[in-house]
């Protein structure tokens, strides 16, 4: 949060919603009084979803206090995750559509699957085909209210969930991923997470 005198102040709050192009939250408080912001200001945030930190940045955009107050504020940027482990990763069904890589040449042919689950590092993706570890493929995913991302990715895992089945769960990494793209992702997923938890108290 703002510096205070030099110090870093911290505050708590909860995410209300997030939008294509900002984010609202609860209005921070201090002692039962909202806390002074002005329009444009900078600050730095924190969040924990299943146990993983992430710091970002944002400014606020606006202030409302009804229904309820909260802060509009720009999508965060600069996202960190603070905790040696793997990303959030949440079940979705996504549509995908992947060509193999040899030899640094992307292959003419294309796969069309859909993920199982997601997560800024990778993806799990159902097929009908087993894809050895290590194959290197271009993968295309399309994310709702974001569009089809392409990113080169490798086969990390194989699963055959029934043995009797010809469907395969293939655990893919993004090999090579800017980092715009991955908070892209990782906004996207902490949206989707908002929803979940909203249905559950429904």
């Amino acid at each position: 949060m703002p510096e205070r005198g030099g110090l870093a102040q911290q505050y708590h709050s909860r995410v209300e919603d997030i939008t294509i192009d900002h984010m609202v939250i609860a209005m921070p408080m201090s002692k039962a009084f909202p806390v002074l912001l002005q329009r444009g200001e900078v600050f730095f945030g924190r969040t924990v979803i299943n146990g993983l930190a992430y710091e970002f940045t944002s400014s606020l955009l606006a202030k409302q206090m009804n229904p309820l107050p909260v802060w509009v504020i720009a999508l965060p940027y600069n996202i960190k995750k603070i905790q040696q482990r793997a990303f959030v990763r949440i079940d979705a069904v996504l549509p995908v559509q992947f060509k193999e890589i040899i030899n640094d040449e992307v292959l003419d042919e294309t796969v069309s699957a859909f993920t199982k689950d997601i997560s800024g590092g990778g993806v799990q993706m159902v097929t009908e085909r087993r894809w050895p570890i290590g194959t290197r493929m271009l993968v295309t995913i399309d994310y709702p209210d974001i569009g089809p991302l392409t990113i080169k990715s490798e086969v990390v895992r194989v699963h055959q969930p029934q043995s009797e089945l010809t469907v395969f769960w293939i655990g893919i990494r993004f090999a090579e991923i800017n980092e715009k793209d991955r908070n892209t992702i990782i906004r996207f997923i902490f949206k989707k997470q908002l929803e979940q938890r909203r249905k559950g108290l429904e």
